[in-house]
């Protein structure tokens, strides 16, 4: 095997010869999860592998937002990157123990966040996102899937493989193509035809992503997910968030939000992006800014916790 530019500079001696396979972790679009166990040292990791033989322009924005994205403890460690025999790339990342704070949800058996514990999920995930936008990066799949949580109650922006590097280039200016994502997560926007957007137009589709994430993780589901579960067609999902009314914890009567909640997922899904909440206005709002850390903190852990249980 060969071994591809590796980050941080510390791990450059990782091989995929030197890991060997524990258990699958999941898959996605791009490619398979699995979980691996260094032979030498016994260190875990988690090892993205991706479907395509021959590395594309997608795979190679998604190694440049990894390198750009390092160093952020809000943002998953990628130890390296390295390449397969059929020059497939192996992303060698930081394992998170607790899985996807997707995976937490579906441990409640359908039931959201407390207030208390969800207002230091936000904090992170904003702390990351701020991070990753300073870096001149979008995700554009920002969903509970992709949130990453280990037993210790850390939370980390995960998976880069539909990111999009918004500046660094020869022209700052250009837009990007931000029609990429989940469906259930995408900004009104982002559904036109060809959707394309400068560093300020991608960036707000972060945001409202993060505001559907957070009213997810609150009610236990995606608010554009029917009860039953059926997933809506595309058809009817665009017109549910094109068309119609920005969901609300107001909407849902068997779970109280307090009004400071509700006007947080009210500032991220503004349906005009020039309207929607900047990273740092939502840094600010006092569901984050006067939150009691400590007890957020501990709130959150123990949730963890007992789902591990």
């Amino acid at each position: 095997m060969k071994q591809a530019p590796a980050l941080p500079a510390d791990d450059v001696d990782l091989r995929l010869s030197d890991l060997e396979q524990v258990c699958h972790l999941g898959e996605g679009t791009c490619g398979v999860v699995t979980k691996v166990r260094h032979r030498g040292t016994g260190t875990e990791f988690a090892l993205k592998t991706s479907y395509y033989a021959h590395p594309n322009r997608a795979m190679d924005e998604e190694a440049e937002a990894l390198r750009r994205c390092a160093g952020s403890p809000h943002v998953v460690r990628c130890h390296a990157v390295l390449s397969g025999a059929g020059g497939e790339p192996a992303y060698v990342l930081e394992f998170m123990d607790a899985g996807t704070l997707g995976d937490l949800l579906g441990r409640r058996g359908g039931r959201g966040i407390p207030e208390c514990a969800l207002a230091e999920v936000a904090a992170r995930c904003l702390q990351g996102l701020a991070h990753v936008h300073s870096r001149g990066v979008a995700h554009l799949d920002l969903r509970p899937d992709n949130l990453l949580v280990n037993s210790r109650g850390d939370i980390k922006i995960g998976d880069f493989s539909v990111s999009r590097i918004l500046h660094g280039r020869a022209d700052e200016r250009r837009k990007v193509s931000i029609s990429v994502g989940s469906p259930m997560y995408l900004s009104p926007e982002r559904f036109e035809p060809d959707a394309h957007a400068g560093p300020r137009g991608a960036i707000a589709a972060d945001v409202w992503a993060f505001g559907v994430t957070v009213l997810e993780l609150f009610l236990g589901r995606c608010p554009f997910l029917p009860p039953d579960g059926v997933r809506p067609s595309y058809v009817k999902l665009r017109q549910a968030i094109c068309d119609g009314e920005p969901p609300s914890p107001a909407d849902y009567a068997c779970v109280a939000a307090s009004p400071e909640l509700r006007g947080f997922v009210a500032a991220c899904l503004q349906k005009d992006p020039r309207r929607r909440a900047t990273v740092a206005q939502l840094l600010a709002h006092p569901i984050v800014a006067q939150r009691h850390v400590e007890e957020s903190r501990r709130a959150l852990r123990q949730l963890i916790v007992d789902t591990l249980e």
